[in-house]
């Protein structure tokens, strides 16, 4: 080898192994930025539940806006309608105290007739009301007075003052002045008895007087011919009064309590309204169509005369003028069809009275006193025995006929042992 002679290599060095501590490597500024971020996001959650809560809170304030609007404009809606129910109610009362016998049908529609009985009675037309213990006839019958005179309370007591066997008849609205028509309440109906039946007919045409009673037991049942008053005192038109609640009318009970009142109406020609009372305690308005069904049978009123009303109690001093709508409505409903049985009656009257003239053979003229007043009584239903003092005196002057009276009438009216009522009666015939 030459005189430097070679060195040996070096070795390599050996690989340096570093552990790098992730951690070490976040510096303070990259902690701040974390922190920072953190904050801003818990911020910008913060604005956005903020605005979230403000707009759910516009939203609710512009809901109780519309709620409140919307309420008082239903209040205004509803005041709206109070005032036309006002009035309303204050134009049918004033029809109603105008009233005159045939506005309804129309005088035209008795031309034919002689109704100045009707026209000239201080009762006017008479509506008969009549009704179970409990169906609310009292209470109607207050509704009506509270409707027709703007009182806070009606006059008419409660059956439960009544005794059982004993019927007592009462006129209601008669003493408002000018009032063309009245109520003529019946207490004492109870058990829909033969008895009850007999006594119905006695009231019908006259033979029991407001204030008077009838017992039961001696009660007959009669018919026009044996009226003792005139027709203008009979009742022209009948209000049956049951109540919603009545298990009777509810299971068809009443179809029977009633046939025989049924079977006396209706050739008379008299067609009852129905007043069904106790309606809000009808739950289910469904039912309410099955009720006017089953109270339209029951008392041959067709459907379009049977109401429901909600009658004023006597704790409700608040006026209702929807209930008093509906009070008017069934006393004018009573009124129409009392006419039409005036004009049923009166045609009856009439045809009856031409069918004895023919058969007798001669005019008005010529007929005898006698038939005179035989006709009065008739028409009139008078007792016989009140004429007779007056057909004798007649007689005993050599006045026999109708047309003698008429001639003399000036010389004889002083001295005819009758009333001035009677007086009346007969000039009326002598012109017809």
């Amino acid at each position: 080898m030459g005189g430097g002679g070679s060195k040996s290599p070096s070795p390599p060095p050996s690989p340096k192994i570093v552990y790098v501590d992730k951690y070490k490597d976040i510096t303070a500024d990259k902690v701040r930025e974390a922190k920072e971020r953190k904050a801003r996001e818990l911020r910008e959650h913060a604005e956005r539940e903020r605005r979230e809560i403000e707009a759910a809170e516009r939203q609710d304030e512009e809901s109780r806006r519309q709620k409140q609007q919307q309420e008082e404009q239903e209040k205004q809606r509803e005041a709206a309608r109070l005032i036309k129910s006002q009035q309303e109610a204050l134009g049918e009362r004033e029809k109603l105290l105008k009233y005159r016998f045939g506005d309804k049908h129309g005088l035209r529609s008795f031309d034919s007739l002689n109704i100045r009985d009707m026209q000239q009675s201080d009762r006017g037309l008479r509506i008969g009301t009549f009704g179970p213990s409990g169906s609310g006839k009292s209470c109607f019958i207050n509704t009506c007075e509270r409707a027709m005179k703007l009182t806070h309370k009606g006059s008419c007591e409660t059956q439960t003052s009544g005794a059982e066997g004993t019927i007592l008849v009462q006129e209601y609205l008669d003493d408002i002045d000018g009032c063309k028509f009245c109520l003529v309440d019946t207490r004492g109906f109870f058990t829909y008895s033969v008895s009850e039946y007999l006594a119905m007919t006695n009231i019908v045409y006259g033979r029991i007087l407001p204030g008077e009673k009838i017992d039961l037991n001696g009660a007959k049942k009669v018919d026009k011919d044996d009226s003792w008053d005139t027709f203008s005192n009979w009742l022209h038109a009948v209000i049956i009064v049951l109540s919603a609640r009545d298990p009777n009318l509810l299971n068809g009970n009443h179809l029977t309590n009633l046939n025989t009142i049924r079977g006396f109406m209706k050739p008379r020609g008299i067609a009852p309204v129905c007043v069904v009372t106790h309606v809000d305690e009808v739950r289910d308005e469904s039912q309410l169509e099955k009720i006017k069904t089953k109270a339209s049978a029951a008392t041959g009123s067709p459907e379009s005369h049977v109401f429901f009303i909600e009658n004023y109690h006597p704790e409700h001093n608040e006026r209702d003028f929807n209930i008093e709508l509906r009070a008017m409505e069934i006393l004018n409903s009573a009124l129409t069809v009392g006419e039409r049985y005036v004009k049923i009656h009166k045609q009856q009257q009439q045809y009856e009275e031409e069918e004895k003239q023919e058969a007798a053979g001669q005019s008005k003229e010529e007929e005898s006193i006698d038939s005179l007043f035989q006709r009065l009584c008739d028409t009139k239903h008078i007792p016989h025995a009140k004429v007779e003092p007056a057909i004798t005196l007649l007689k005993e002057e050599d006045v026999t006929t109708t047309r003698l009276l008429r001639d003399n009438w000036a010389d004889l009216e002083d001295e005819l042992p009758i009333s001035s009522r009677m007086k009346t009666y007969i000039k009326e015939a002598m012109l017809e």
